[in-house]
């Protein structure tokens, strides 16, 4: 076996995706509107309020989805169990960068080139 423990491994990709959703929120919400390179509005507290369920329930997902890949590491089906592992990893990634996506979105959905 190996030398680490589950629970300590889905409290570190907890705190780790958390934080990572942390600082997305920030460049998103409060950097990105403050330098002036989006100005979504009233829609701004609307996305806010969408990424919160989005970014902790990505942020538990990605957590979930680790343990889970880590403990079918010795099971018969391994490819199929990491499969699904790997893609509830990816969705819970997803939920944590939705400001940031959204943000994105504001930004080159306004942004004013020259034809």
């Amino acid at each position: 076996m190996s030398n680490f423990s589950f629970d300590d491994l889905q409290k570190k990709d907890l705190l780790t995706a958390l934080g990572l959703w942390l600082v997305v929120e920030a460049v998103s919400f409060v950097l990105f509107p403050t330098l002036g390179l989006i100005n979504p509005g009233a829609r701004l507290r609307t996305w806010f309020l969408l990424s919160l369920p989005f970014g902790l329930g990505g942020a538990a997902l990605v957590s979930m989805s680790s343990q889970f890949v880590a403990q079918v590491g010795d099971q018969p089906r391994k490819k199929l169990s990491s499969l699904i592992g790997q893609f509830g990893g990816w969705i819970g990634l997803a939920g944590i960068m939705f400001p940031f996506f959204v943000v994105c979105l504001e930004f080159f959905s306004t942004l004013d080139l020259p034809r």
